[in-house]
Order: C-alpha cells, then sequence, then structure tokens
C-alpha cells in the first residue's frame, strides 16, 4: 500500500486505502501508516494585495491635496498667499503620503490601525490650528483619514474615525464663530459620510471577490492532492512492496532537502516526488515487477522504461508540473551511467538526486526476495564508497549525517525479521520450484474434484505444505450473502484453539479480521491479530500473541469466501507468505465456482423450472431407483390440473403458471420426507409414495384435492384429477405403472364429469 506524505489531507481516495497497524506500539515493529494531510499551504496573497494597494491609493489622495492647494495658489490671478497654511498643508500631505506608500502596512495587524490613526487626527488638528484656525486649508486633509479608514476596517470604526475627525475640525469654532468655517464643516460631514459608505462598500465587495477565490484556490488545491492519493493508491494496487518504501523515502528526503536548505515549495514537492518517484511502475508487466528473483537483461530494460512512464502519468496533473522532471531523473547517476537520458552531476535536479539516494538506502536495508536485507554498517559503507559515483557527494554526506542522528524513524527490516519464525526461506530457484510444484500439483488434484467440502479439505491440507499453521480455516459465503460460514478447519490440535469451533468461527461480512477482509475483498498479514482495531475475540480460546493471514477467496470479483490461517507468536508471517496464500486462494475459488456451476447444471437438469419441484427425468430416475430394489409396497398418484387451458385464455399464461405453482406446492405440503414430488410435462404431476398401499394413495390424492378447493393467496380454487397405481399389484416395470395410474385418472376425470 502507497500512503501519503505525513502531513497531507483528502477525501477518502476512497480509497479504500487499507492500513495495517498494531494498536501498541510496544508490540508492533511496523511504524504505523501515516494519515492523509493537506499540505501547508502558502498564504494566500490576495488580501494582503488588497491592503498594500488601498495604501497607495491613500498615498495618492495625500499627494493630491497639496499638488490642489499649489496649483490654487499659483495659477489664475495673482491673489493673496497664506504661505505657511500652504506650506503645512504641502508638508502634511508628503509625510502621508510618504508614511502611507513606503512603510510596510500590510505587516501590520488591522486591529492597530486605530493607534495610529487617532494620534493622525490629533495631529492634523494640531495643525488646523497653526495654520489659522477657521481659515485653514488642512480641513480638506481630514476626509482622507475617513477614506482610508473605510477602505481597510469595518464600518463602524470608520465612524468612529469619522466622529474624532468632526470633532478636531470643531475645536476652532471655539475660538470665535464663524458662519463660512461652519458651513464647511456642514460640507465636511456630508462628505464624511459619503466616504464612509462608499469606499467599506468597495472595500465589502473586493473582501467578497478574495475569499471566493481563496475558496476555489483551496477547493483546486485539494482536489490535486486527491489525485495524488488516487495516483498512490493505484501504485499500491500495482505493487505490494511500495507502501513502507515510498513513506520512508519521502521522509528521508525531507530531512535532507531541510538540511540542504530548500525553501518550502521546494520541500513540498521533493515529497510529492519521493511518493510518486515509482508510480511508472503501474505500466510494467505484472511478471516482471513482482518477479521472485534478478531481472533478465531484456527485462531490466522493459523496466528501465518506468521513470519515463512514470513523468506521462504525472503531465496530466497541472499542479505535479515540477514533479516532472524529478521523477523522470530520480534513477539518474552522478557519474552519467544511470537512466533514462544519462544525466550527469548538475545536470540531475537536486531533488531527483536526493531521492535517488534515499531511494537506494531504502532498498538496500529492505528484504527483496532473491535476497536479504544489508545490515546497517553495510549499508552505510556502501553510501560512502559509491559518493561522487552513483551518488551526489553533498547528498550522500547530508544523508549520512541524517542516519547518524536518527530524526527520521526508518525501518531496520534486517533486524525485524531476525526473530520472525523463518517460515519461507530463500535459497534460489529449486526452493520456488518446490513451491511450484506444489501447487502444480493441488491445480491436478482439484481438477478431479466437484464437491465443495472435498475441495476445501484438499485446499487446507496443502496450505501446510507452503504456509505453516497453528490453525487453518476456511470460510464461504452462504446464500443470504452475508454469513461466512467455516467448512474446513484444520489444526495442530494447540491447545490455544481447542475451543475453536466451526460454529463460533461462522461470522457476518464485515465483523471481524475475517468479515473485514471479505469486505474489502484484500488480503492481510497481520503481525498481532488479537490487538487489530478489526479483532473479534474466539469465544472459548484465550487471549495470546498470535500472528495471522487473511485472504478473501474471489472468483470475476464475486466473493466466495475467507483463507485465514494463524499461528502463535508475534510477526511470524511476511508478504510471501501472503503471496502464496493468494495463490491457493485463487485456486480455491476457480475450482470452487466451478463445482457449483456443476451442482447448479445438475440441479437444473433434474427441477422443473417454473414449479422447483421435480421433473419428468427426476421422477423416472426415482422410480427405476426403487423397482431395482424394492422394500415391500409403494405407489404413485397422478394429477391432471382441470380447466388449465380455460385458466390460460382468460388470465393468460400468468393465470395458467400460477395454478401449476399453486398444484405444486399443494403436492409439496402433503408429500412425507422420502416422497418424491414431480411435474410430469404441461397439466400433469406424478407423486411417488414410499410405503404406500393403493388406499393410502388415494387418501393422498384426496387431500390434495381438497386443499386445492379453498382458496388462498397463492390463486383461487382449482381443481385436479387423480389416478393412482400400486406396486406390484397394478404394475412391476415403469412403464406399467405409469399407464396404470394415467387408467385410474382418466377414468376419475370422466366420473366427475359424469
Amino acid at each position: 500500500m502507497v500512503s501519503i506524505p505525513s502531513r497531507i489531507w483528502a477525501a477518502d481516495t476512497s480509497n479504500q486505502i487499507i492500513r495495517l497497524r498494531c494498536s501498541q506500539k510496544s508490540r508492533c515493529r511496523m511504524p504505523p501508516a501515516p494519515a492523509l494531510y493537506l499540505p501547508a499551504m502558502p498564504p494566500v496573497p490576495g488580501s494582503q494585495t488588497l491592503r498594500r494597494d488601498m495604501f497607495r491609493l491613500a498615498a495618492a489622495a495625500f499627494l493630491l491635496v497639496p499638488a490642489a492647494e499649489l496649483a490654487a495658489a499659483y495659477l489664475g490671478p495673482r491673489m493673496p498667499i497664506d504661505y505657511r497654511g500652504l506650506w503645512v498643508t504641502t508638508a502634511v500631505g508628503l509625510i502621508g503620503a510618504a508614511a502611507t506608500w513606503l512603510l510596510p502596512w500590510e505587516r501590520i495587524a488591522i486591529s492597530r490601525y486605530m493607534w495610529v490613526v487617532v494620534p493622525g487626527i490629533g495631529a492634523l488638528t494640531l495643525s488646523l490650528f497653526l495654520t489659522g484656525g477657521t481659515q485653514s486649508p488642512v480641513l480638506i486633509v481630514f476626509p482622507l483619514l475617513v477614506v482610508f479608514m473605510a477602505t481597510l476596517l469595518e464600518l463602524r470604526f470608520t465612524i468612529l474615525a469619522g466622529a474624532l475627525a468632526l470633532i478636531g475640525t470643531s475645536l476652532p469654532l471655539l475660538e470665535g464663530w464663524d458662519w463660512a468655517y461652519a458651513r464647511k464643516l456642514v460640507m465636511l460631514v456630508v462628505l464624511l459620510a459619503l466616504f464612509a459608505y462608499i469606499p467599506d462598500r468597495l472595500r465589502r465587495a473586493l473582501t467578497r471577490e478574495t475569499e471566493l477565490a481563496e475558496h476555489r484556490r483551496d477547493e483546486l488545491e485539494n482536489s490535486y492532492v486527491a489525485t495524488i492519493g488516487a495516483l498512490a493508491s493505484a501504485l499500491d494496487a500495482k505493487d505490494r512492496y511500495t507502501e513502507a518504501h515510498s513513506r520512508e523515502t519521502a521522509a528521508l528526503a525531507l530531512a535532507v532537502g531541510r538540511r540542504l536548505g530548500l525553501d518550502a515549495d521546494r520541500l513540498r514537492f521533493l515529497e510529492y516526488a519521493a511518493y510518486l518517484h515509482d508510480i511508472g511502475k503501474i505500466g510494467m508487466p505484472g511478471h516482471i515487477l513482482n518477479k521472485p528473483g534478478p531481472l533478465t537483461p531484456d527485462e531490466m530494460q522493459i523496466m528501465k522504461e518506468h521513470p519515463v512512464i512514470g513523468e506521462r502519468i504525472i503531465a496530466s496533473v497541472p499542479f505535479l508540473a515540477p514533479v516532472r522532471r524529478v521523477v523522470r531523473a530520480e534513477h539518474e547517476r552522478w557519474d552519467g551511467t544511470g537512466y533514462p537520458d544519462g544525466l550527469k552531476g548538475e545536470e540531475i535536479p537536486i531533488e531527483a538526486r536526493i531521492i535517488h539516494a534515499c531511494d537506494a538506502y531504502h532498498a538496500m536495508a529492505s528484504d527483496r526476495p532473491y535476497r536479504q536485507a544489508l545490515t546497517r554498517p553495510a549499508i552505510l559503507s556502501e553510501l560512502r564508497n559509491k559518493a561522487g559515483e552513483q551518488f551526489d557527494p553533498m547528498v550522500a554526506r547530508t544523508l549520512l549525517e541524517v542516519l547518524a542522528s536518527e530524526e527520521v524513524a526508518v525501518t531496520d527490516h534486517a533486524g525485524e525479521m531476525a526473530d520472525v519464525a523463518p517460515i519461507i526461506t530463500w535459497t534460489g530457484p529449486r526452493s520456488w520450484a518446490q513451491h511450484l510444484e506444489a501447487i502444480e500439483t493441488l491445480s491436478a488434484r482439484l481438477g478431479r474434484i466437484t464437491a465443495v467440502p472435498e475441495i476445501c479439505r484438499l485446499i487446507g491440507e496443502t496450505v501446510v505444505t507452503l504456509v505453516p499453521y497453528d490453525q487453518c480455516r476456511i470460510n464461504l459465503l452462504d446464500d443470504d450473502e452475508r454469513t461466512l460460514t467455516c467448512i474446513w478447519l484444520g489444526s495442530t490440535n494447540r491447545e490455544e484453539y481447542a475451543g475453536a469451533t466451526a460454529a463460533n468461527l461462522a461470522v457476518q461480512v464485515g465483523e471481524g479480521i475475517t468479515g473485514w477482509v471479505a469486505e474489502t475483498k484484500r488480503g492481510a498479514v497481520l503481525g498481532d491479530s488479537e490487538r487489530h482495531a478489526k479483532a473479534r475475540h474466539v469465544e472459548g480460546t484465550p487471549i495470546t500473541d498470535e500472528s495471522m493471514l487473511a485472504v478473501p477467496i474471489v472468483f470475476e470479483e464475486q466473493l466466495l469466501g475467507v483463507l485465514v490461517v494463524v499461528m502463535i507468536g508475534l510477526h511470524q508471517y511476511t508478504p510471501d507468505h501472503l503471496r502464496l496464500l493468494t495463490i491457493l486462494a485463487n485456486q480455491a475459488a476457480v475450482s470452487i465456482a466451478n463445482a457449483r456451476l456443476i451442482q447448479r447444471l445438475a440441479s437444473a437438469a433434474r427441477v422443473d423450472p417454473l414449479t422447483g419441484v421435480g421433473n419428468r427425468r427426476a421422477f423416472e430416475d426415482a422410480l427405476r431407483k426403487k423397482l431395482a430394489a424394492p422394500e415391500g409396497s409403494f405407489a404413485i398418484a397422478m394429477f391432471d390440473v382441470d380447466q388449465l387451458k380455460q385458466t390460460n385464455d382468460a388470465g393468460g399464461h400468468s393465470a395458467g403458471d400460477a395454478l401449476l405453482r399453486r398444484v405444486a406446492a399443494a403436492l409439496t405440503a402433503q408429500a412425507r420426507p422420502g416422497d418424491v414430488a414431480a411435474r410430469w410435462g404441461g397439466d400433469e404431476f406424478l407423486a411417488l409414495l414410499n410405503g404406500c398401499t393403493r388406499g393410502e394413495a388415494e387418501v393422498f390424492g384426496t387431500r390434495i384435492f381438497e386443499s386445492l378447493q379453498i382458496p388462498s393467496a397463492l390463486g383461487p380454487a382449482a381443481s385436479v384429477s387423480v389416478g393412482v397405481a400400486e406396486y406390484p399389484t397394478d404394475g412391476t416395470t415403469l412403464d406399467q405403472l405409469l399407464d396404470a395410474a394415467d387408467r385410474s385418472m382418466y377414468g376419475a376425470k370422466r366420473q366427475r364429469a359424469a
């Protein structure tokens, strides 16, 4: 399985991603799979840009005021000029413009702006008195502060600033009333109201647009992350090796990237690339990707195409554009002998060099079918020796520092597997040949078996030759498609499993680990099954350290059952065991499906499809068997449905079919165990009555006739004509008995008609 990086959140990419965890870390050697996360996105610059533009607009307004004053003073006819007021206004405008344009206002919390505006109003009020009071030209600057506040803060703060500005501009009237100045104040109040309302509405509209843009950006980002999840899940389905490999490679790559000083964006895409560097393996043939041995030169040539395929896959995701060249170059070597392009040295992107080194470390630290994991000292020695040849020396040195610091938790596969039971030991092609020979022998034997219980027994007995266990069980899905009934149970008679029986091992789909595997149709390797989140304790057995393998038995995507093996002790099974058990489950699936098909065909050949009772062939076989070994007398009863043609004519064939089904139901209800009911053909039915005399057979026929005379939920009242024959009185062969019953039936029909 492939997980998304440790900080990515994404909607259930389905997936349907299965994590096999131990609930107690102290008992589990495998690191828990990380959760999906939403990458830490850089802050959206939209709101900061809006604030910066507003400040620049305010700066332009501050410059416009002294410019207008200077133009009014020097253009047109010469008039007396108040130089002090003119230059104070100019100075205030220039200072305000410089302050609003140059200072980093976007970094200051908006809530603190009032601490700037209030002293500004005080300073303007002081300049108002210094430049002539009621005759001062500074009055026009006050609306600028209101506009400034309205573009940045809520309306209530703007009203507060306007009220303070109005108070400040009213103070010169305390020195003496001036009607001209008072009229200016009235106009100022109108301007303040307009300047407070209009910019506030504009700010609100722009803010809504900005928030909508940010929301859309978040949605787009989340969809991209979900795409990564889908790609990773696809790789999981293709290559079982990539789960811990991709996760730990990404963790190592991030640690190395941080030490090398990559910025946040590059680290982010480095993590994505590390998770997807093997995504091209989706396009690799399965027999090459999962080959239990070294690849041939031709196979290796095919495998070398996976970086190119990976680049093409990622090219369809615009968000991952920076990752494309990294995925393509991840297998390039420092000395230029890598693939696919033979890049050398600094030509290789730094991210690809980092992932290549981390990828190589984890590959050397992992068990493969054709070799065991190297020890940690051997891996570190290999990294040092290959620096400058395979690896970038700077990257190799940094990776060694990261490993020495132990800042990243990396699974020690060599140490981890030291205390695991050596159930499957790789000793070369011969060992695998033995496994294949056992599987081929099983296939040959299964081809001769058509009984489902026998198939399950044979599968269970074969499992022990490939995957040792303390208990093996095969649960098959019942007809209700909910219950998994234990069909076969094999055990080594260990005391811990003495209380496990077929009855208490039956589960519902979705219940316990067996039901969970059935529900997801995915196999599981559990190192500590008793403490797994889906564990269901089997009544009558002790809680103990137990390992489990469980694989679904699936044929053409249809669940048939689950094959389970358990063993006392923690971490007794490996992915190789799961692989072998999956092969056996597939064999079982084909055989069980074929056996059930044969059973259905055999049943269809002996059952009337309309009524569900036996057909003519079934009745003849039962009668011949009875005649071959007669045990006393027996009788047959023949029934002819009266007025079937009239029923068809009146109500259509559906009404006639319903009548035939009602007669069949009556026969089935009255028949005893061992009796045989069948439809002879058309409107005729037969019953083989064991141990009956002619008189008892006539009573049986009368009961059928009377039961049909009463309307029921199955249909209205009906009528049948009945004839009987007794062995050996009326005949000793099949034809004799049938002819006798037929004559008796038509005699009864004529008698009833008369």
